[in-house]
């Protein structure tokens, strides 16, 4: 990749207390982009350079200083750019966990009933509970949501589901609810 160039006085003059001795790191931040030029922002100073074009507005940028002469100073670029507001890592993969195992347990009306509690964990929607309750031919599913869009997406979707449980020859009650937050009563 090409070097960054600044104009040595320009950057003296800006940032007296920033050393420029080669070898010597900084950070910077590409605060906009012409075609040619961009403006870099070096500890917190507006300084204008010719940059590769390769390095998108945006970008933080490690650079090392390669060579200084009277008339310019030459960064190379140490470390990957990294635009503003990326994320280094991918987001968490939406995971399910097995929160109470099934098992065969009786109602309060002494029936037999299959039962099996399971976590749904997503970026989007975050923490969706889902207890499935089985006996015989019916079915209960019971779907516990955080309040607001999740509850909204998981409550449009319950007749669909109930829908689909039918479909299966399954008598069906679907129930979605909102997670309330613990009442802390030493607040």
């Amino acid at each position: 990749m090409e070097p960054i160039a600044v104009t040595a006085a320009l950057l003296r003059a800006q940032l007296p207390d920033v050393p420029l001795r080669e070898g010597a790191s900084v950070l910077a931040r590409v605060a906009s982009r012409g075609a040619e030029h961009a403006v870099l922002v070096i500890a917190g100073i507006p300084v204008a350079a010719q940059v590769p074009p390769e390095v998108a507005a945006g970008a933080t940028l490690k650079l090392r200083v390669q060579e200084v002469t009277a008339e310019r100073v030459l960064l190379r670029i140490d470390a990957p750019q990294v635009p503003v507001g990326a994320a280094p890592a991918p987001p968490p993969e939406p995971r399910v966990t097995v929160e109470e195992a099934p098992a065969r347990r009786r109602g309060a009306d002494g029936e037999p009933a299959d039962v099996v509690a399971l976590a749904f964990t997503s970026p989007a929607l975050g923490r969706l509970d889902l207890r499935i309750e089985l006996r015989g031919a019916r079915v209960l599913a019971e779907v516990t949501t955080p309040a607001g869009p999740a509850h909204d997406v998981a409550a449009a979707g319950a007749e669909r589901l109930r829908a689909n449980l039918e479909a299966a020859g399954l008598q069906s009650t679907v129930q979605v609810r909102p997670r309330r937050p613990p009442l802390d009563l030493y607040a």
